[in-house]
């Protein structure tokens, strides 16, 4: 019986890692639009309920911050490594 050779495991692993970084560079990239998403919503909000403006308009800047911070994860994500 003969194993495999530890250069063909080396490649199954960088293999099993590149698709693993592209998948959380998908889901950062989801992540993003999610909360662009939410953003965009809490605006609206914000428009139609003036009593609460202020605290809708700090969650749709802190759903910005989160969108921005996920966007550069999926640019990391999708480097070549």
């Amino acid at each position: 019986m003969t194993g495999q050779s530890p250069a063909h495991d080396l490649d199954q692993l960088q293999l099993n890692g590149a698709g693993l970084r592209q998948r959380l560079a998908e889901v950062a990239a989801s992540l993003a639009c999610t909360q662009d998403h939410i953003a965009e919503t809490m605006e609206r909000m914000a428009l139609a309920l003036p009593y609460d403006a202020v605290r809708l308009r700090a969650h749709a800047a802190r759903a910005r911050r989160n969108a921005a911070l996920e966007r550069n994860r999926a640019a990391t994500f999708s480097l070549p490594r």
